[in-house]
């Protein structure tokens, strides 16, 4: 199920952006290629949904969650105008 996960995700990746500038993070990558459990988030609590800094305190939690039940995060979010799935706190915080 995972690999055909994957394989809709990339066929999806190349119909719309045949450049591939949809951004998967190795980590998801490798969980869906392997069959772990991934949970998509949404990036807009950090962006409008709270306050700063209980925003990223939250979200930072939620994926924290997800992480402690044996899942890989992938929160989403629109940089630059490129998808990026996964490592979008990371990134945002700037602790890679």
């Amino acid at each position: 199920m995972a690999s055909k996960a994957l394989s809709r995700l990339s066929s999806l990746q190349n119909h719309l952006n045949p450049k591939g500038l949809v951004k998967l993070s190795d980590e998801v990558s490798d969980a869906l290629s392997s069959g772990q459990a991934v949970v998509a988030l949404e990036s807009t609590i950090i962006s409008h949904g709270m306050p700063y800094p209980q925003n990223l305190e939250t979200a930072k939690e939620v994926e924290e969650i997800v992480r402690d039940n044996g899942a890989v995060p992938a929160t989403i979010a629109i940089l630059d105008g490129v998808p990026c799935i996964g490592a979008y706190l990371k990134l945002f915080l700037g602790s890679f």
